[in-house]
């Protein structure tokens, strides 16, 4: 039963990470932006396949620290959540509010480009240095 419920999860993420392939269409060239708007897409692809990777880690892998480490490191999860949810919102915001900047949309790629690269660093470390548990 619970492989059934590792594979459902799986396919659930495969599926949304392509329908987003599917609406974002990373490789359609700009006429007048082509770099930044690929450099937007491609990083927020990237983002999002290291967030679904962090999802399933937490969903499956994580354990509730115990009660004694969970006061000596309570600073170090806070640092953590608040990354996770900076990351769950502001990403996808950019993506989503990109069509409503005209003057600066270069600008605006490659700022959310470089939030995205932060994010995806920022992530990374997270899934590093977390305590898995994979027993």
């Amino acid at each position: 039963m619970n492989i059934l419920l590792h594979f459902i999860f799986i396919a659930t993420f495969l599926f949304l990470y392509i329908v987003s392939i599917i609406i974002l269409r990373p490789f359609r060239v700009h006429r007048k932006r082509p770099v930044s708007t690929i450099a937007l897409k491609v990083s927020y692809l990237l983002y999002l396949a290291v967030f679904l990777v962090m999802a399933y880690m937490v969903l499956f892998f994580s354990e509730m620290p115990k009660e004694e480490d969970a006061r000596s490191g309570d600073e170090m999860f806070t640092i953590y959540y608040v990354i996770v949810i900076f990351s769950f919102f502001v990403p996808n915001l950019g993506v989503m509010l990109r069509r409503k900047v005209d003057k600066l949309r270069p600008a605006y790629n490659v700022l959310f480009t470089m939030v995205n690269v932060f994010v995806i660093v920022a992530l990374s470390f997270i899934l590093y240095t977390y305590p898995w548990r994979f027993a």
